[in-house]
């Protein structure tokens, strides 16, 4: 009985590690050769140049791949590179070894790729119509994206789901000079963006913010008016301080005229406080202005014939300056 029993532990030790082998090899092949995986495109950010051991912990990190021993050891075998350069790739976890590898060295066959400029300032809208005219998605799947993709940034959390907000990610699609690949899925270009936004806006610019009592989203609301009020980039700070005094001091009103022009519900003429979202796609210098507002006492200001804002610290004053500007006419 004895040895009865112990051949049979035997046989089951021996047959649950060729289970637990063959389990392992099923799912390092399909690490590997990317049998069966799935996932979007995204966008993988390199800082620096780091080794190839750094660079597979970070895609392990980021969900890329399962077992970076083994992607080291692959890529060893393929490569002789030890460092793999700085850069934005586009990955996606359905890629093989070889495909990543390719991504990070640029090796194999080219894939067309397509320069779009956002300048500061453009509406969701027209940042859609601007990848759509460089032949990347379409408005409807853009949409879907922007309103309801899982995107992994903290800061989307905190998006508040305010009645009347036009889209999610108003604000947040960050305005600057990409490189896009032309067969790029709509969720890995607005990803592009959003993780700009991610470095741009600084925890120590969100924790300066919070001091103030402002939540990430209404400083991007407000940097977001800012960027569209504003004509010089030496007024953003004034006119910050405008909106800013206003709603510390309990006016009803902000009184921005670019809210009234971008969907129903904005017109902070006729609704308090900030718009239930951004209105515009601000720029890194209306964001710093809406942290960091001039230190005034202004309440008003108006903008001239040359484009500058004339600030004012009582409505009379504004009257006056108002009435100055059309004078010049």
């Amino acid at each position: 009985m004895k040895k009865g029993y112990k051949a049979a532990i035997y046989i089951f030790c021996v047959l649950a590690a060729s289970a637990a082998i063959s389990a392992f090899v099923i799912f390092a092949a399909n690490d590997a050769f990317a049998l069966v995986k799935s996932g979007e495109e995204r966008t993988f950010c390199l800082d620096t140049e780091v080794s190839v051991s750094e660079v597979s912990k970070k895609l392990k990190e980021e969900g890329f791949i399962s077992f970076p021993l083994l992607f080291r050891i692959y890529f060893s075998l393929k490569s002789d590179k030890k460092t793999v350069p700085a850069g934005t790739y586009t990955l996606s976890r359905a890629m093989s070894y070889d495909e990543i590898r390719y991504e990070l060295f640029g090796i194999g066959k080219a894939r067309t790729q397509v320069r779009i400029t956002i300048p500061e300032g453009l509406t969701t809208d027209e940042i859609i119509d601007l990848f759509i005219a460089n032949g990347i998605g379409t408005k409807e799947k853009f949409i879907e994206v922007i309103n309801d993709y899982d995107f992994d940034y903290d800061f989307i959390s905190l998006i508040p789901a305010n009645e009347g907000r036009k889209y999610r990610l108003d604000g947040y699609l960050f305005p600057d000079t990409y490189m896009f690949y032309s067969d790029s899925s709509e969720a890995a270009a607005i990803d592009k963006l959003l993780s700009n936004f991610s470095r741009k806006l600084t925890a120590e610019m969100m924790a300066d913010a919070a001091r103030a009592g402002y939540s990430v989203d209404s400083i991007v609301t407000l940097a977001s008016m800012i960027q569209k009020e504003a004509y010089y980039l030496s007024d953003m700070a004034g006119i910050s301080s405008v909106f800013r005094n206003r709603l510390a001091s309990g006016m009803k009103y902000l009184q921005s005229d670019a809210t009234g022009l971008y969907a129903e519900g904005y017109d902070t003429y006729e609704n308090a406080g900030l718009p239930p979202g951004a209105i515009s796609n601000p720029g890194y210098a209306a964001l710093e202005a809406a942290v960091y507002p001039a230190n005034t006492k202004y309440y008003y200001f108006v903008t001239g014939k040359d484009k500058k804002a004339v600030f004012s610290k009582t409505y009379a004053e504004h009257k006056r300056a108002i009435a100055n500007i059309r004078s010049q006419a």
